[in-house]
C-alpha cells in the first residue's frame, strides 16, 4: 500500500495524465487561478446538463465512515456477491444519480470546515446549509466565516482525489462519469473537512472518519418537477484519517455513499463496510455498484 501511496502522491505527472491535476481538486476558489496554474492545468469539463430542482425529498439517517463494529465473514466462493445498497431509512429503497446529471462534478475544498453541529443533526442540515451558502453574493464561502481544519494540507486533497479515483473504472462501462472542478457553484458533490465529529452517537463515536449527506427525491417526481439541485456534502476527518492510507480508503468509502451505496456492506472485506479492513474496492463493491446503476431507482439525487 505504501508503494501505491508514493505512486499516487500521486506523482503529479500521473495525475496530469488523468486530467485531474490542479486547483480542480486542490480546492482553489475562483480567483486563485494563477496559483492553480503553477500546480498544473485545470481540466475543462463539459457542463453537466442537470435540471434546476426545488426543495423536497426525504431526510436520510446519517451515514458515517470509520466505526468500531464487527463484520461478517463470507462463505468461500461468494466474494463477488452483491450486497443491498439501499437506503435503510427508506426501507432499503435504491437511490443513484441519473444519466442526465453526468458528468458529476466534484469540488474538494481547501480544507474548509463547515459550522460545527451535533453529529445527529448533520443529515438534516448540511445540504440546505451549503446550498444557502452558495446562493450568497460574492465569491463562494467568502463571507461565511469558515475556518480551515487542523492537520489539513494540500497533500490531503491529493489523497481524497486518489480515493475517489478508485471508482473511475466504471466510466469505461458507461455506468457514470465524473471529474473535478474548481468552481463550487458547478459541483454536484462537495468535500469539506473537520477535525473530528463531535457528539457522535454512532458506533465508534469520535472514530467516525467521514460523513456523507444527500437530499433525495422520488424518481417519479424528479421526472415531472424542476427541483433545485442541492450538493451532496462529504465531510472528512483530518484527525481520524491522519495517514495517507486512511484518508484514501475513507474517501473511497464516502464517495461510494455519494454515488448511491447508502447502506454499509455487512462484510468487513468490502470498502463499504463501516469498519473496513481493506483499502480498495472489493469484487462485491464492484458488483454492487454495477447492479445499482443497472437498476431503476426509487430515489435520485
Amino acid at each position: 500500500m505504501r508503494r501505491a501511496i508514493e505512486g499516487l502522491k500521486i506523482n503529479c505527472s500521473a495525475l496530469a495524465c488523468l486530467g485531474i491535476l490542479s486547483g480542480a481538486f486542490l480546492g482553489f476558489l475562483p480567483g486563485e487561478g494563477a496559483q492553480a496554474q503553477q500546480i498544473g492545468q485545470v481540466r475543462k469539463l463539459q457542463r453537466a446538463t442537470f435540471q434546476s430542482f426545488s426543495s423536497g425529498g426525504e431526510p436520510l439517517e446519517p451515514v458515517g465512515g470509520v466505526h468500531l463494529a464487527p463484520g461478517l465473514e463470507r462463505r468461500p466462493g461468494t466474494g463477488g456477491q452483491v450486497y443491498n445498497p439501499g437506503e435503510p431509512s427508506l426501507n432499503m429503497a435504491l437511490c443513484r444519480w441519473e444519466p442526465k446529471k453526468m458528468p458529476l462534478k466534484i469540488w474538494i475544498s481547501p480544507g474548509l470546515q463547515l459550522p460545527e453541529k451535533p453529529f445527529s443533526e448533520l443529515q438534516k442540515v448540511r445540504p440546505d446549509e451549503v446550498f444557502e451558502m452558495l446562493r450568497q453574493p460574492g465569491a463562494p464561502f467568502e463571507n461565511c466565516g469558515l475556518t480551515q481544519a487542523r492537520e489539513w494540507t494540500e497533500d490531503v486533497n491529493y489523497q481524497v482525489a486518489a480515493g475517489i479515483e478508485q471508482w473511475r473504472e466504471f466510466e469505461k462501462e458507461g455506468l457514470f462519469s465524473f471529474g473535478f472542478t474548481d468552481d463550487p457553484r458547478q459541483a454536484h458533490i462537495m468535500v469539506f473537512f473537520v477535525d473530528s465529529f463531535k457528539d457522535s452517537t454512532s458506533p465508534g463515536g469520535i472514530m467516525v472518519g467521514g460523513n456523507t449527506c444527500a437530499q433525495l427525491y422520488p424518481y417519479d417526481v424528479a421526472q415531472r418537477v424542476n427541483i433545485a439541485q442541492k450538493p451532496v456534502v462529504i465531510e472528512m476527518s483530518t484527525l481520524v484519517n491522519r495517514s495517507p492510507e486512511k484518508m484514501i480508503a475513507a474517501s473511497c468509502h464516502e464517495f461510494g455513499h455519494a454515488l448511491g451505496i447508502k447502506a454499509h456492506s455487512p462484510y468487513r472485506d468490502d470498502i463499504m463496510h463501516e469498519n473496513r479492513v481493506v483499502d480498495y474496492l472489493s469484487p462485491a463493491d464492484k458488483a454492487t455498484i454495477r447492479a445499482l446503476y443497472k437498476s431503476k431507482p426509487a430515489y435520485v439525487m
